[in-house]
C-alpha cells in the first residue's frame, strides 16, 4: 500500500469519525439542557459520561452486526422519540425522589439508545465487502477501540464547543432533536437500494416463432425515485415535526405562560450564561379567598436557575408592611413583598458592624454585591444611601432582577456583568500598576447556586486580592450553604480566617439550630469577616434599618440567637494550613458534589414536582 492510499483511508476513516462526533455531541448538549432543570448540574453530570461510554461500548461487543441502511432508520425513529423520552423519563424518575439513580436511569433510556446507534456507525464501518456482498465485522478489539476513539472525541466536543457557546440559546432541545431525525430519515432514504423498476414487454408473434418476451428498463433510476420520496418528505416532516416535541417551554418566552392545571406562571425563561433563568409565580388557588387558609403557599414569585432558586418574594395579598410604607414595586406596578429567603437579610447586618471606625459612626459609602440574586440585599444597601456596585454573572439574573424584583438602578458605572475573578483580578492589577480604584467598606458575596459555588472564587488568591479594593477596615459577608460540620464548610472557614484574620457566622433558620444538628443538617449561613483589630460586634438594630419589612425586623432583631458555634467547625490550630483552599489545592467543587444529591432533594421540598417540571 503506498503513502499516499494510506494517509487517504486515515482521513477517511477521520471524517467518519468526525462524522459521528459532531452530531452525537450535540445530542448530548441538547440532552443535557433538557434535564438540567429537573436534576441540576451536579446530578446530571455526575454519571453521564459513564453511561454514555457503557452505551458505546454495549454497541461494541453486542453479538449482532447492523445493516446501515437499518442504522440510520433505527436512529432517525429514536431521534424522533428523544424530546418526549428525554423529559417524561426524566419527570418520572426525579419523583421517586433520587437524584443519583434518578439521572443514571434516565441517561441509559433515554441517552443510551442514542449513543448506541450513533456509534455502531464507527464500529461497524468497513464491515462489508462491496464485491461479494457479505457482511464481516472488524474484531471485537477494534470495535472496542472505535468506541472509545468515538468517546474521545465527542465527550470533548460537547464540553468545548457546544456547552460554552451561546448562540443555539434560542434553539431548543427538541428542535436539535428532530433536525438530525429529519436529517437520519434523509440519510435512510439515500441508503435504500432501489433500482428501476422493470416492464415487461411481448414481441410480436411470426407465423415461425412463438410469442418472445423481453424487459426493457424503467424510465426512473433508483437515485431519481429516491430525490421524490427526499422531495415529498422533506415538506412534510417540516410541516409535522412540532407533534414530536415535548412540553418544555419556547425560550426565551414569547409571553407568560399559565399552566392549564396548576396555580403557576411564568414570566421569563431563557437560556443563559449559568443555565436556564426563569421567574415563575405560584398564583393563589381557584377560588381563593383572601383571609381563608393563611398558611397554605402561594403568592410567590421566585427566581430559578435550572434547579435551584437564587431568590423570590411574595405578591399579592401576602405583600406586607410597617407602618404602612409603600410596597416595592416591579417595573409593571405590581407591589412586592418581603423576601421568602431569610439569607438575604442575615448578609444586610454587614451594615450593623460597629466595632470598625465607618461602622460605629453608621457612614458606610461603598459598597460591592458579588452576586446578585433577586437583588434584595443590593436594593437594601441603595435603600440606605450606600454606592452600590454590582458583580453579576449572568445577564438574565440581572435583567429579571430589574424587571419583575423591583431592583433600582446601580448608576453609571457600577454594573458589571462578567465572572467575579476576571473582575477582581482586574482591579488587584490595577492597583498594583500604581491606578487609584474604589475603596469599599462592605462586601457581600452570595454565589451559591445548583447546591455548590463557584470554588475558584473561595480561594486564599481570591480573598488576598479582593482586599486590595476594600477598605482596611472592611467587612466581608459571605453567603454559604452547606452542611456545617463538613469538609466543605471547615475549608472554606478556616480560609477566610486565614486571609482576613477573624470571622463569625449566623444562620438563617427560624428554628433554633441546636449543636446536634451541624452533622446533617442542610443550612444556609452567613459568614461576616474583617481584617480588623479590634473583635468583631454588631449593634442593635433600628426602626429605620427595617425599611418598613416585617422580616427584616425580625431577622435583624434576633441575630444574637442565630450565631454558629464555629468552633466546632474549625480545624485545630496546628492542622489549619493542611485545610486551606488554594488555586493548587481546591477539593470545594469535588466536595460538594457529594453534597449536591441533599441539595437538590431540599429544593425538591421547598417546591412540588409541577413547578420544576414547568419550564
Amino acid at each position: 500500500m503506498s503513502l499516499a492510499t494510506a494517509a487517504n483511508q486515515l482521513q477517511k476513516k477521520v471524517s467518519g469519525v468526525l462524522a459521528v462526533a459532531l452530531p452525537l455531541s450535540l445530542i448530548v448538549f441538547a440532552y443535557e439542557r433538557e434535564i438540567v432543570p429537573l436534576y441540576g448540574f451536579v446530578s446530571t453530570m455526575l454519571y453521564l459520561d459513564k453511561v454514555m461510554l457503557a452505551a458505546m461500548l454495549l454497541s461494541a461487543l453486542q453479538p449482532f452486526p447492523i445493516n446501515t441502511s437499518l442504522n440510520y432508520l433505527l436512529t432517525a425513529v429514536a431521534l424522533t422519540a428523544a424530546p418526549n423520552a428525554t423529559y417524561w423519563i426524566a419527570v418520572w424518575t426525579a419523583r421517586q425522589k433520587d437524584p443519583l439513580w434518578g439521572p443514571v436511569i434516565t441517561h441509559a433510556a433515554a441517552l443510551g439508545p442514542l449513543a448506541f446507534l450513533l456509534s455502531s456507525f464507527v464500529i461497524e464501518s468497513e464491515d462489508t465487502d462491496s464485491q461479494a456482498g457479505t457482511a464481516t465485522r472488524p474484531p471485537p478489539t477494534l470495535r472496542v477501540i472505535r468506541a472509545l476513539m468515538t468517546f474521545l472525541i465527542t465527550f470533548p466536543i460537547f464540553q468545548n464547543i457546544w456547552f460554552p457557546s451561546s448562540f443555539l440559546n434560542d434553539i431548543s432541545g427538541s428542535q436539535i432533536f428532530l433536525a438530525l431525525a429529519g436529517v437520519s430519515f434523509s440519510a435512510w432514504i439515500l441508503s435504500l437500494q432501489l433500482d428501476g423498476s422493470s416492464v415487461t414487454k411481448e414481441a410480436p408473434a411470426t407465423s415461425k416463432k412463438k410469442k418472445v418476451t423481453r424487459k426493457s428498463p424503467s424510465s426512473f433510476s433508483g437515485l431519481q425515485i429516491k430525490a421524490a420520496i427526499l422531495a415529498a418528505f422533506g415538506p412534510l416532516w417540516f410541516s409535522m415535526y412540532n407533534i414530536f416535541a415535548n412540553p418544555v417551554l419556547q425560550h426565551p418566552i414569547p409571553e407568560r405562560y399559565t399552566h392549564p392545571s396548576f396555580p403557576l406562571q411564568i414570566l421569563m425563561s431563557e437560556q443563559s450564561v449559568t443555565g436556564l433563568i426563569t421567574v415563575a409565580e405560584w398564583l393563589p388557588p381557584p377560588n381563593y379567598k383572601p383571609g381563608e387558609n393563611e398558611e397554605a403557599m402561594h403568592s410567590a414569585r421566585y427566581l430559578r436557575a435550572s434547579h435551584s432558586l437564587l431568590g423570590g418574594v411574595w405578591v399579592r395579598d401576602k405583600v406586607q408592611t410597617l407602618d404602612d410604607e409603600p410596597p416595592l414595586q416591579d417595573v409593571y406596578g405590581a407591589p412586592l413583598g418581603d423576601s421568602i429567603y431569610s439569607t438575604f437579610i442575615v448578609q444586610e447586618a454587614v451594615r450593623l458592624v460597629n466595632s470598625t471606625d465607618v461602622g460605629s459612626k453608621d457612614k458606610l459609602k461603598n459598597a460591592l454585591i458579588i452576586g446578585l440574586g433577586t437583588g434584595i440585599s443590593a436594593n437594601a444597601l441603595m435603600n440606605n444611601g450606600i454606592s452600590t456596585t454590582i458583580v453579576e454573572i449572568d445577564p438574565a439574573v440581572y435583567n429579571a432582577a430589574r424587571t419583575w424584583f423591583g431592583l433600582q438602578d446601580p448608576g453609571k458605572n457600577n454594573l458589571f456583568i462578567e465572572d467575579a475573578r476576571t473582575w477582581v483580578e482586574d482591579r488587584h492589577n490595577r492597583v498594583h500598576n500604581g491606578q487609584k480604584e474604589m475603596q469599599y467598606d462592605v462586601v457581600i458575596h452570595d454565589c451559591f447556586s445548583g447546591g455548590g459555588v463557584p470554588q475558584h472564587i473561595f480561594t486564599v488568591e481570591f480573598w488576598d486580592q479582593l482586599k486590595t479594593v476594600m477598605a482596611p477596615e472592611a467587612v466581608l459577608a459571605v453567603n454559604f450553604a452547606g452542611i456545617l460540620q463538613s469538609e466543605s464548610s471547615r475549608l472554606v472557614i478556616n480560609t477566610l480566617e486565614k486571609s482576613f484574620g477573624q470571622c463569625r457566622a449566623f444562620h438563617d433558620a427560624f428554628e433554633a439550630v441546636p449543636e446536634d444538628k451541624y452533622t446533617d443538617e442542610f443550612i444556609n449561613m452567613v459568614f461576616f469577616c474583617t481584617q480588623s483589630q479590634k473583635p468583631l460586634t454588631f449593634r442593635n438594630s433600628k426602626r429605620s434599618d427595617w425599611l418598613g419589612s416585617p422580616l427584616r425586623r425580625h431577622i435583624l432583631q434576633s441575630m444574637d440567637s442565630r450565631e454558629v458555634n464555629l468552633d466546632l467547625i474549625r480545624t485545630s490550630p496546628e492542622e489549619r494550613d493542611k485545610h486551606i483552599l488554594t488555586d493548587q489545592h481546591n477539593p470545594l467543587g469535588e466536595l460538594q458534589r457529594k453534597q449536591g444529591g441533599h441539595h437538590w432533594q431540599v429544593m425538591r421540598e421547598v417546591l412540588s414536582d409541577t413547578h420544576w417540571e414547568t419550564y
